[in-house]
């Protein structure tokens, strides 16, 4: 009986030199488009299945990436981690996902049975307080990379929206409409995105002179919800409402619905972060759309630096957004909250 094939024999198969295979196996991304699909194509045709535990104990390598977020729920999340693995798996890479529930200790033990599952490196989005913790749980020799929640003093590479720049944006359109009192919900300003995306709407409010209305509603949809809903009862509402993030934004939604206000006759409404179901809303609800795409290209590029030994020329990248115009953000004339589409 024939023996199982060899690299050698998927070598000869693709006419290409061992070394050639060996890259391609192990996901190396510097091998040529033409020669990795001779490579994979000779593989199927010789039945070839590499033993990849034999090959990681030999390397000390597992091919394995480790992402750890917040709430898998969070759909903002939910769009990174399907890119994230889908480059992941490109490069021969399987992931392993875990979540925080934003509690720092969940972060650490969670840190702790990735490493124990010897992965080769992270990909973080902090939960809440854990900022401080990630250079002792992760460690110094560990390939990582920060996403979305930065802090100052985060020794690791790190992808993000430009928050300030999104906010400032959003609040600009806001103001351009007519609006001069803007209210912008938040989950918490202990935050790093969150601060900044209220750096960039109290910048724009003060460049307009006008007076920026800070709303604190809570962590989950429920407590924005309730939060907003107590908003929409004040008798000096505001006439339009930044949500500073999609959980806020279905928390707003919600609270509209129960309260009968109308958008935008009554209040117009911004969201940070662009979505599907906002399209299918009436009216579709204004969006800044945050660049899921190359945030997670980007995220993936430098950590493929690092696990290639590669030097990293610019390690933290701040990515632009993108302002979705639609029908919940309307022109406001002032008498009675009298609306007018501009």
């Amino acid at each position: 009986m024939r023996g199982k094939p060899t690299m050698n024999e998927v070598a000869r198969e693709a006419k290409v030199s061992l070394g050639t295979v060996s890259k391609v196996l192990n996901g190396d991304a510097t091998v040529a488009a033409e020669r990795r699909e001779r490579v994979l194509a000779a593989c199927d045709r010789l039945n070839y299945q590499r033993n990849q535990i034999a090959a990681s104990l030999r390397r000390r390598h597992t091919h394995t990436i480790g992402i750890i977020i917040p709430d898998i729920l969070n759909t903002f999340y939910a769009a990174l981690v399907e890119k994230l693995e889908n480059l992941a798996s490109a490069a021969g890479y399987t992931v392993i996902i875990v979540t925080t529930g934003e509690d720092p200790q969940r972060t650490q033990a969670r840190i702790g049975v990735l490493k124990q599952r010897q992965v080769d490196g992270m990909i973080v989005i902090p939960s809440l307080d854990s900022s401080g913790l990630l250079a002792t749980a992760v460690g110094d020799d560990m390939p990582c990379v920060i996403i979305d929640r930065i802090a100052a003093n985060d020794p690791y590479p790190s992808v993000a929206t430009d928050n300030v720049d999104a906010a400032y944006q959003g609040t600009r359109h806001l103001l351009s409409l007519g609006h001069r009192h803007i209210a912008l919900a938040v989950n918490t300003p202990r935050l790093w995105n969150t601060q900044e995306r209220i750096i960039g709407f109290e910048q724009a409010m003060r460049e307009a002179q006008a007076k920026a209305d800070l709303r604190i509603v809570g962590m989950t949809v429920e407590e924005a919800q309730l939060s907003i809903s107590s908003l929409f009862r004040e008798p000096d509402r505001p006439t339009a409402l930044f949500t500073a993030n999609n959980l806020v934004t279905l928390g707003a939604v919600r609270a509209q619905i129960d309260s009968g206000l109308k958008i935008p006759d009554e209040i117009s409404l911004l969201a940070f972060d662009d979505f599907e179901w906002l399209k299918l809303l009436q009216p579709a609800i204004s969006a800044i759309q945050q660049p899921v795409d190359q945030i997670a290209v980007e995220a993936w590029r430098l950590m493929f630096h690092q696990l290639s030994k590669r030097s990293i020329a610019a390690p933290h990248i701040r990515a632009a957004a993108q302002l979705i115009i639609r029908g919940s953000t309307v022109g406001y004339v002032g008498a009675g909250r009298k609306v007018v589409a501009l």
